[in-house]
C-alpha cells in the first residue's frame, strides 16, 4: 500500500510536502519497504549518515551517556515492550525511552529497537532532544508488528513542544463513501481510545498495557469493507496524558486525510494506525462493530403497528429481567450492609467466638496506576532500589506532587504467595496507627505491587547490625523507638477493631521515618482474632528463629504474648547494641544476648551489659535498668509470666510507680550459657554435652540430646 505524508485534507504539491519534512527534520525513507519518521529538535538539520566521531557534540559527556542508554535500550525493553532509562549526573544526564508496539514479541522488539537507536544517533547527534519512529508501511497482510518508538532527552518531562507534536500520514487511495467511512472511524477509535486508557472494553485483554486493537465494519458488501484501528500510548505516561494525546490524533487523522483508506499518527506520548486491511493478529480483537445502519422511515399505519408490536415484544421481557435483576441486587446489598453492622466493616463471622483468616472480608486499597509506578521508580532502576526480602525488591519513588512512596515489588517465585499478599492488604489497610506503616495503595496489573509510604531512614536493623551507624542511636533515641514499638504493639493487641497478632516482630520490620519515629511494617502472616479470643494453634509456625516464643516455635501455639516475646528480644537488643543470634566470644561464658543479660542481672552488675557506646553521651541507669528488668520480663518461657501490652506501656512510663508490684524475671526461655548446673533452676532440666555445654529446657525437652557441634536441625519456614 503506497503511503504519503500529509498535512492538509486533500494533499498539497511535491514541492509544500519536501520543505515540510526538511523544516520538521523528517525523514522518510523506502528502503525494504519501511519508512521512519525522526524529529531532532535542533536548528540544525542532521546529518544524513555521520559517523560517531564527526560531530564535535558527540564528543560532550551528555551524548556519551545519550549513546550507553541507546545500547542499553533494546535488552532492557524486551521483556515487556517498553523501558524508561536514565544515566549521568547535573546538565549532562541523559533519558532514553523505547516503545515497541503491543503485540511484539521480545525478539523482534530487540531488533527494530536497536534499528531505531542507530537510526536516531545518525540523524540526530547534535540534537539535546530527539525521536524516531519506526514502523512498517509494506501492507502485506499480517506482517510482523514493526513499529517501534525511541526517544532521548536532557529531561524526563514532556515540553510544550512535544505534547503538542503529531504528524499523520496517509494511503494514496481513497474510499467511496467517505461519510460511512468515518462514522464508522470515530465509534472504533472512541471505542479503543477508552480501552487503552482504562484496560477495559470489549474483546480479549490486552497483551500490554494503554495498547488496544479492534475492526469495524464500514461496507459489508465490499471485499474490503473492514477498517482495522490500533492505539498505543507511552506507558510512562498518565491516563489523562494518553487520552488527551489518543484523542487529539484521533481528531487529526480525519482532518488531514479525509476519505483515504488508511494513515498513521505519530506522536511523543501516543501512535494511532488505521487500515482496510489486517496488520496485526487479529485475535486480539473481539468481533468487528458493524457500520452504523441508515436510519429507516416507515410509511403507513400497518408498519407502524408492526414496529410498535416488536418493540413492546422486545421491552416486556427485557424490562422483567431488568426488575429481577435490580431487586436481588438490592436485597444483597442491604444484607450485606446489615452483616457489616454486627461483625465491622469488612467480616463475616461463622460463629461468635472465632474469627479464622480465610474469613476476614478483603478491604481493597487505592487502585494505582503501573504506569505511575513506573515512572515514580525509573522503570525499577537499581539506584531506587531499597532492600529486598523473601517477597521480592523494595523501591523508592517519587510521584508527580513530590511524594516519597516505597513500593513492594512482589517477585514471581516469591515464597510469599498470594493469601500472605492478600492478609497483608487486609490487615494494613484496616489498621491505622502512629506506630504502624501506612499502607498508600496497590497495583495488580500485570504484576503484585503494594505502595507504603516511604520511611527515609529504613530499618532499625540498619542501625542495630551496623557499628558505626548504632552510634547515631543515643539513649534518648532508643527509649523513643522501645516505647514507639510498645505502643504499636498496644494497639495491635487490645485498641484496634481486631486482634492482631504480628507473628514475625523484628528489627528489620521496624520501619522508622524521618524523625526516627518507628513503624511496625509487613502483615504477611499475622493472624487477626476476635476480641474474646485468647490464643490459637497453627500447623506451620512460619517467622524467624531468635524471635520466635518457646510455645509458638514448638507446639505452634500463638498468643498476644508472641509478639511480646520477640518484644522482649528487640529491648534486649536496644540496651545492649547486640544482635540476638551474635554470639559472645571475648571473656564472657555466655553464648547469646539472653544468656549474657540473664548471667549479668543475677550477677547484679548490670552495667556490664549497656552497649559501650552509650556510654559516651550517657545514659539515666534507673531507665535502662527498668528497660532490662521489662526485656527480661518478656522473655519469660511460661507465656503466663509475661506481661501484656498495656503494662510493658504502663510500665515504660511510670517505672517507679510499678516496679514495687512486679514480680522478679526469673531465668529466661532459650538460655545457652556454660558454668550451670540443674540446681540453678529446680523447675528445668539440663543436658549436657561432651564439651561441657549445657542446653537449658523445659521438662518436655529433657530428653533431648545436644550434637557436639552444637547445630540442630530445624522444619521451622522463617522469612
Amino acid at each position: 500500500m503506497p503511503w504519503s505524508a500529509s498535512g492538509h485534507r486533500h494533499g498539497r504539491g511535491l514541492l509544500l510536502l519536501l520543505a515540510m519534512v526538511a523544516s520538521l527534520s523528517t525523514v522518510v525513507t523506502s528502503q525494504d519497504s519501511q519508512f521512519t519518521w525522526s524529529d531532532c529538535q535542533s536548528s540544525a538539520p542532521p546529518s544524513p549518515a555521520p559517523s560517531p566521531s564527526s560531530s564535535s557534540s558527540t564528543n560532550t559527556t551528555f551524548w556519551s551517556n545519550v549513546v550507553a542508554l541507546l545500547d542499553a535500550l533494546p535488552s532492557a525493553a524486551a521483556p515487556t515492550g517498553f523501558a524508561s532509562l536514565s544515566r549521568g549526573n547535573g546538565t549532562d544526564r541523559a533519558f532514553v525511552r523505547g516503545l515497541c508496539r503491543g503485540d511484539s514479541s521480545p525478539a523482534n522488539c530487540v531488533t527494530y529497537l536497536r534499528n531505531a537507536a542507530l537510526g536516531i544517533r545518525s540523524r540526530c547527534n547534535s540534537s539535546r532532544r530527539a525521536a524516531i519512529w519506526y514502523d512498517d508501511g509494506s501492507g502485506v497482510t499480517v506482517p510482523a508488528p514493526m513499529f517501534c518508538f525511541v526517544s532521548y532527552a536532557d529531561t524526563n518531562a514532556s515540553t510544550a513542544y512535544e505534547d503538542a507534536f503529531r504528524r499523520p500520514s496517509q494511503n494514496w487511495a481513497e474510499v467511496s463513501d467517505r461519510v460511512t467511512f468515518e462514522r464508522t472511524y470515530n465509534a472504533l477509535m472512541g471505542r479503543l481510545a477508552a480501552r487503552a486508557v482504562n484496560g477495559s472494553g470489549s474483546g480479549t485483554p490486552s497483551p500490554a498495557p494503554m495498547f488496544a486493537t479492534g475492526a469495524g465494519v464500514y461496507d459489508p458488501a465490499a471485499p474490503n469493507g473492514t477498517m482495522y484501528g490500533l492505539l498505543e500510548c507511552m506507558r510512562d505516561r498518565t491516563a489523562a496524558e494518553c487520552e488527551r494525546c489518543l484523542n487529539d490524533s484521533v481528531r487529526l487523522l480525519p482532518s488531514c486525510c479525509y476519505g483515504h483508506q488508511g494513515g498513521v499518527v505519530f506522536a511523543y506520548n501516543c501512535y494511532l494506525r488505521m487500515e482496510i486491511y489486517p496488520y496485526y493478529n487479529l485475535a486480539l480483537d473481539g468481533p468487528p462493530v458493524l457500520a452504523p445502519a441508515p436510519s429507516m422511515i416507515f410509511v403507513g399505519e400497518t408498519q407502524e403497528k408492526k414496529r410498535m408490536n416488536v418493540t413492546l415484544a422486545i421491552a416486556i421481557p427485557v424490562g422483567t429481567v431488568l426488575a429481577v435483576v435490580v431487586i436481588v441486587g438490592v436485597f444483597l446489598y442491604r444484607r450485606r450492609k446489615v452483616n457489616r453492622k454486627k461483625t465491622g466493616p469488612g467480616l463475616s463471622m461463622r460463629d461468635n467466638n472465632s474469627i479464622k483468616e480465610e474469613d476476614i472480608g478483603y478491604v481493597e486499597p487505592e487502585q494505582l496506576n503501573l504506569v505511575v509506578l513506573r515512572a515514580a521508580t525509573n522503570n525499577f532502576s537499581e539506584e531506587n532500589k531499597l532492600g529486598e526480602g523473601g517477597f521480592g525488591e523494595v523501591f523508592k519513588g517519587t510521584l508527580q506532587d513530590g511524594e516519597h512512596i516505597a513500593v513492594k515489588r512482589l517477585s514471581q517465585d516469591s515464597s510469599q504467595g498470594f493469601q500472605e499478599l492478600k492478609n497483608e492488604l487486609v490487615l494494613a489497610a484496616k489498621l491505622k496507627h502512629r506506630n504502624l506503616v501506612q499502607l498508600l495503595g496497590v497495583s495488580l496489573q500485570e504484576e503484585k505491587l503494594v505502595i507504603y509510604e516511604y520511611m527515609p531512614n529504613r530499618s532499625l536493623d540498619t542501625f542495630l547490625s551496623d557499628p558505626m551507624r548504632r552510634q547515631q542511636l543515643d539513649w534518648s533515641k532508643r527509649f523513643s523507638i522501645i516505647c514507639g514499638i510498645a505502643r504499636g504493639l498496644l494497639y495491635l493487641h487490645e485498641e484496634s477493631r481486631l486482634k492482631v497478632i504480628h507473628r514475625d516482630l523484628k528489627p528489620s520490620n521496624v520501619l522508622l521515618d524521618a524523625d526516627m519515629n518507628p513503624k511496625i511494617s509487613d502483615f504477611g502472616i499475622a493472624r487477626a482474632f476476635s476480641v474474646d479470643q485468647s490464643r490459637d494453634i497453627t500447623r506451620r509456625p512460619v517467622g524467624t528463629l531468635g524471635y520466635m516464643s518457646p510455645e509458638y516455635a514448638y507446639w505452634g501455639h500463638v498468643s498476644t504474648k508472641s509478639d511480646i516475646f520477640s518484644f522482649g528480644v528487640i529491648v534486649l537488643e536496644m540496651v545492649t547494641g547486640r544482635r540476638n543470634n551474635s554470639a559472645y566470644s571475648d571473656t564472657s561464658d555466655s553464648i547469646s544476648v539472653l544468656s549474657h543479660v540473664w548471667d549479668k542481672w543475677r550477677a547484679g552488675s548490670m552495667v556490664d551489659v549497656v552497649d559501650p557506646s552509650l556510654a559516651e553521651s550517657g545514659y539515666p541507669e534507673s531507665e535502662v535498668l527498668n528497660c532490662i528488668e521489662i526485656g527480661l520480663l518478656c522473655v519469660q518461657e511460661n507465656p503466663m509470666d509475661r506481661p501484656d501490652a498495656s503494662a510493658v506501656v504502663l510500665m515504660l512510663s511510670s517505672p517507679t510507680s510499678t516496679s514495687d508490684d512486679r514480680r522478679a524475671p526469673s531465668r529466661p526461655a532459650f538460655v545457652f550459657s556454660s558454668g550451670l548446673t540443674e540446681s540453678d533452676h529446680p523447675s528445668r532440666s539440663g543436658v549436657r554435652s561432651s564439651d561441657g555445654v549445657m542446653l537449658i529446657s523445659n521438662k518436655l525437652s529433657s530428653t533431648t540430646t545436644v550434637s557436639e557441634n552444637e547445630m540442630s536441625v530445624s522444619e521451622l519456614q522463617p522469612r
